[in-house]
């Protein structure tokens, strides 16, 4: 029985000791269960175990010590943190005694002395403790140097255990050897009991203890040599491998839920001493630049962290993991030009989440919501934080939502914080999201108003900065501007009007010495100004907001030059009036390349610029670096990610900008070959594409100090931001959006210099690079207006008229109904035609087709057919006539039908369909081409979105009246898969699938032009399958019209186009242009009464459509004021004519290939 309480009290006080259960009033129990207090406890071991009082005496004076030491700190953990002090740095004063403790103390410290004798390796180890404690680090110096391998002490594995402790180690045959620095507490384990009794664990602790003791005097006795401490801290290391294998064990959650800490429990008073000597071995490294240890002191901490609770440390935590994240931050690129794009995040940034995360951990618990009057600092901090590592890992918006998580638990912890409202703004925007941007742009305007208000009254309020101010509400500003600037018309201008409000707000704090954000206020006024300008549709005060506009431009850039600045000049340049000069907006424009040579739309517009000056060839060269940007951002991409993989290319085609001209990097005269630009300032600016910081090597890397030497408290996140007035980094999608308008341009460009036959070609190119990079851009989406049901009619077989008279009569007998359509089941919509056979077109076989289609109302009329193809191998561009190229050309020639094994498919617009078709002659449909006639003559039904608006009544007209029965209506199709409920998701793919109906219908004009009428065709059905609300798909359907002579069913479709949108420019000046052009290719066999011409009232027409066009919308297009002076002078007003053509004149002077506006925009 005697040996069995032995073993027990043995265990119980060692327990005891190892959790460091000072405070507790019963650390132990009875073998009975029966609590004991540390004195009972300690009264029980010298009892049943004789011979050891010296053990129990050293267990006492321990635990009296770390009272004393207790008393004055927050907790048991020695938490010495107020709420005022936040992430304090200062090593002084910890695990030193007060004054008014000392004498207590000093009794303990020479009971201890007088046990000596007994040569224990503990008691000296527990003398070391307290001469530090009293202030004596010397001679706690020499009581560890009387122990024998005091750094070599490593407990072993024992023979069993328990996986209940994290003081027995699961084992098995093995022996439990005893160390030196464990003294009598591990001589006599008892190896039987599956707890933590074999003395391991104190005899760790005790390590770990006297390794930090020995290092805090290092300190103490020398402070202007931190190296001494860390090398006396650095010993410790070889224990982590032991520490973590056979110690550490993450929580796990117990049967109720909630995380178990037990193990923690059982070893808290090893963790207290780990965790002190990692967060020393931390503040010291990152004060004296020891950048080698400060990593592995933060690996070590960070795995170690793992196996405490959130509730352990939290001020000691708290600053390592700011010390951490701001380390990282500052060694990956925040202070240094930041990637323009990756794909995926660098691994770096994964590295920050897990400290994030494990932060935001600590927080939840150790903070709680403001009281009134005060602020939750620590969680602002932390918000900051983590706004700076999205900013230092390339401050894409695609990225941000991770970032976003944070700030939406943040306002749980807090109550409008300007930090938090600013932060929101930025990313919400960036991120897509424009609604809820200006929601909390609004609150914070409210809120920090309000507060400043307040505080002039001398209440203590969260007024944010002056600087943060500013910057917020011209960002502000900009984006309800950028936002405004992409709406059509009038849309939008309620937002321009209330940029100007929000300026005006900001002006009211601006520091009049800073310089940068009084020229970003210009700037921003500028562009209000030029925005008002074209949302007004003011005529009378159009001038004054140009002039304003010009004027605060010229004033942004005098005061400091920004490539936005120099952009938006130079657009302010190139506007027709008194301001117009083309040489110096081509200036301008060249330096906002200069400025940032990574900014695609900064090349875009100066190629446009040089093509309304007619200088070809200089704009050819300009818009061809400008698509190389596209080529070095996937090229850089794909470098990162293999870096990252660990496939590292040291090569790089390394660009630079000299003199307007492009060099590679052999031939930059200073051998910069590091990836970035060298502009002419001598100032380094990141090149076109990817330079991930994280992926360097340490030879070229210069690390910037985290701290200052003399610094005691870490320095506020504010610090590692950038200007939030900076250029947005583009997206992906914004990438691929301004790399396609800019290949559109070209395309443009070259139509213009080499005519239709030219642009045909490069077309293809254009297909194959968007094939390249987004892969098949084909839906399966039926053209659900174009290829909507109604009767099949042959061109060849009715004339024009008298189809028209037979529609709108209905003259299908009453019991032939046209039998119900067959859904197209495939997309894209642009069939392969097979050769017609003889009579194919014939009624006859019409009605054998009909009869057919009722038998398999689902067969498929096509094959399936793309107008892309995504191959194996990217294309590249080549203008002399790549391999790629040729393959597509032989590709288009062989006829591919279907889908290839790869499931790519590839386009057929170039494919001779429209053979014998003549540009005034009938066009002879093939079965397979939907007819486009009986479907915009069609009144009974309407299968699109288009065709289910109300019907304009030029459309609905006919000679006979309506038909007096119509067709049931067809099915309904198949949904294929429900839209997306993410409403930002919604606008980019809304968006990204109007730039790819735009693009369609830029080919299809360039079909036409060629007399290839088909293709045209085939183009504009493309279109209206991207976008069935794009208003240009009816204005290229009335010009096709137009080349086919039917001049009633363009004036048709450009009504419809108007239906769509009521302003349209296009629209209106081809609907003038036709009122006023004479239907001389009109084909009918029935004579128009002289009484019915109306050529008077459309002449009419056109002059008001016109002159209500260039009033608003239109006041810059050449165009509509050439046919409005058509439309005067048929009207006998000769002195407006005049007038209109002089205008007509001066604006079709320096014109580029496209307008600026569609192009590009006009704000960025």
């Amino acid at each position: 029985m005697t040996s069995v309480k032995d073993r027990h009290y043995w265990s119980q006080l060692r327990a005891a000791l190892t959790g460091g259960q000072w405070l507790a009033q019963h650390p132990a129990k009875t073998p009975h269960g029966a609590p004991l207090s540390w004195s009972e406890l300690l009264r029980k071991f010298n009892k049943h175990c004789k011979g050891f009082k010296d053990v129990a005496e050293v267990a006492s004076q321990t635990q009296g010590l770390a009272l004393l030491l207790s008393a004055s700190s927050l907790n048991e953990d020695e938490d010495r943190e107020s709420d005022v002090e936040l992430f304090q740095l200062q090593l002084d004063g910890e695990c030193i005694l007060p004054e008014e403790r000392v004498g207590e103390a000093t009794s303990g410290y020479e009971t201890l002395k007088t046990l000596e004798t007994s040569n224990f390796d503990t008691i000296n180890l527990a003398l070391a403790y307290y001469a530090y404690a009293l202030g004596n680090p010397s001679d706690c110096i020499s009581h560890l140097s009387k122990i024998s391998n005091l750094y070599q002490t490593v407990p072993i594995v024992g023979s069993f255990g328990s996986s209940t402790t994290m003081l027995t180690v699961p084992g098995a045959g093995s022996q439990s050897i005893a160390t030196s620095a464990s003294g009598s507490f591990v001589s006599f384990a008892d190896m039987t009991v599956p707890e933590v009794k074999d003395g391991r664990g104190w005899a760790m602790t005790e390590t770990f203890r006297s390794i930090c003791l020995h290092g805090m005097s290092h300190e103490q006795l020398y402070p202007t040599e931190a190296q001494k401490a860390l090398k006396a801290y650095r010993e410790a290391i070889p224990l982590f491998a032991t520490l973590q294998t056979e110690y550490a064990t993450i929580s796990t959650p117990s049967s109720t839920g909630k995380p178990d800490w037990t193990s923690f429990v059982q070893l808290r008073e090893l963790w207290r001493w780990v965790e002190r000597l990692i967060w020393r071995g931390v503040v010291l490294s990152s004060r004296h630049g020891d950048q080698e240890s400060l990593w592995a002191w933060l690996n070590h901490y960070n795995t170690t962290s793992t196996c405490w609770p959130p509730t352990f440390r939290t001020s000691h935590r708290s600053t390592v993991s700011t010390i951490h994240l701001r380390a990282l931050i500052l060694r990956h690129g925040c202070l240094a030009p930041s990637p323009l794009h990756l794909r995926k995040s660098a691994a770096w940034v994964h590295t920050a989440r897990s400290v994030i995360q494990d932060y935001r951990a600590i927080l939840s618990m150790c903070t709680k919501f403001p009281r009134a009057g005060e602020r939750n600092v620590r969680v602002e901090e932390f918000v900051d934080l983590c706004v700076a590592v999205w900013e230092g890992s390339g401050a894409v918006g695609e990225h941000a939502g991770w970032v976003l998580d944070i700030l939406w638990w943040a306002t749980r912890l807090t109550f409008n914080s300007s930090r938090i409202l600013r932060h929101m703004t930025r990313l919400l925007y960036l991120s897509g999201d424009v609604p809820l941007a200006k929601r909390t742009l609004r609150l914070y305007i409210q809120v920090v108003g309000k507060s400043y208000e307040a505080s002039n009254q001398d209440i203590a309020e969260d007024i944010d900065t002056d600087d943060n101010w500013v910057e917020t509400l011209v960002f502000g500003a900009r984006m309800l501007c950028r936002h405004a600037s992409a709406l059509l018309g009038v849309e939008g201008l309620e937002d321009v009007k209330e940029a100007g409000t929000v300026l005006e707000k900001a002006r009211t704090r601006l520091d009049k010495d800073n310089v940068r954000l009084r020229a970003s206020i210009e700037q921003a006024e500028g562009i209000i100004k030029s925005l008002l300008a074209i949302k007004e549709e003011d005529p009378y005060t159009r001038s004054q907001r140009v002039a304003e506009a010009h004027a605060h431009l010229l004033k942004s850039v005098e005061l400091h030059p920004t490539s936005s600045g120099h952009y938006h000049l130079a657009i302010s340049f190139s506007r027709p009036g008194p301001h117009r000069d083309m040489e110096q907006a081509i200036e301008q424009a060249g330096m906002a390349v200069e400025a940032d040579p990574t900014e695609v739309r900064y090349w875009h517009l100066l190629g446009l610029l040089l093509t309304a000056v007619e200088k070809w060839v200089e704009a050819v060269e300009i818009l061809e670096h400008g698509a190389e940007l596209d080529d070095s951002y996937s090229c850089e991409r794909e470098k990162g990610e293999a870096r990252v993989n660990g496939d590292v290319d040291r090569e790089s085609d390394v660009r630079t900008v000299k003199g307007g001209e492009v060099l590679s990097s052999d031939s930059v005269p200073n051998g910069n070959a590091s990836g970035v630009f060298v502009a002419p300032n001598g100032r380094q600016q990141q090149q076109n594409g990817v330079v991930n910081k994280d992926e360097t090597t340490d030879e070229t890397r210069q690390f910037l100090p985290i701290l200052d030497e003399d610094v005691l408290e870490i320095p506020p996140a504010a610090g590692l931001f950038k200007s939030i007035l900076r250029v947005p980094i583009p997206s992906e999608h914004n990438i691929f959006e301004y790399s396609l308008q800019l290949r559109m341009t070209q395309v443009a460009l070259t139509e213009v210099r080499e005519g239709a036959e030219g642009a045909e070609q490069q077309w293809l190119e254009v297909f194959a690079w968007i094939a390249e990079k987004k892969g098949l851009v084909c839906e399966s989406i039926p053209r659900s207006s174009i290829d909507g049901p109604g009767p099949t009619l042959d061109m060849n077989v009715l004339p024009q008229d008298q189809e028209k008279h037979a529609m709108a009569n209905g003259d299908n007998p009453p019991n032939e109904l046209p039998p119900p359509p067959i859904p197209i089941m495939i997309s894209p919509a642009t069939p392969i035609i097979e050769t017609a056979e003889p009579g194919e077109g014939s009624p006859t076989r019409e009605k054998e087709k009909r009869g057919a289609d009722k038998k398999h109302s689902h067969h498929t009329l096509v094959k399936k057919s793309s107008l892309l193809a995504k191959s194996s191998s990217s294309f590249e561009r080549d203008r002399e006539g790549s391999k790629s190229t040729k393959k597509i050309n032989q590709m288009l020639k062989s006829g591919v039908r279907g889908v290839h094994k790869s499931g790519a498919r590839l386009t057929a617009v170039s494919r001779k369909i429209g053979s014998g078709v003549v540009r005034n002659g009938s066009l002879r449909r093939s079965t397979s081409t939907p007819d486009f006639h009986a479907v915009l003559r069609q009144t009974s039904y309407q299968a699109s979105s288009i065709h289910s608006r109300r019907r304009l009544s030029s459309i609905v007209q006919s000679q006979d009246g309506t038909p007096s029965e119509s067709p049931p209506p067809p099915p309904p199709p198949p949904q294929a898969v429900p839209p997306p409920p993410d409403v930002k998701l919604n606008s980019r793919l809304a968006k990204e699938k109007r730039m790819l109906s735009d693009l369609w219908l830029m080919s299809a004009a360039t079909f036409r032009r060629l007399g290839k009428i088909e293709q045209a065709k085939g183009a504009i059905q493309e279109a209206e399958v991207r976008d069935e609300n794009n208003p240009a798909v009816w204005v290229q359907l009335a010009l096709y019209y137009v080349a086919l002579g039917h001049h009633q069913h363009a004036i048709d479709a450009l009504q419809k186009a108007l239906f769509i949108s009521p302003y349209d420019v296009s629209a209106t000046v081809h609907l003038g242009r036709l009122y006023l052009t004479p239907n001389e290719n009109r084909r009918s066999s029935v004579s128009v009464p002289k009484s019915e011409d109306h050529s008077s009232t459309n002449m009419d027409l056109a002059a008001s459509l016109l002159g209500y066009l260039t009033k608003g919308r239109g006041w810059d297009v050449p165009e509509a004021w050439y046919f409005l002076a058509k439309a005067y002078g048929m009207q006998g007003r000769k002195e407006r004519e005049r007038d209109a053509l002089a205008l007509a004149l001066e604006l079709s002077e320096h014109r580029g290939v496209r307008e600026i506006g569609a192009a590009l925009g006009w704000c960025i």
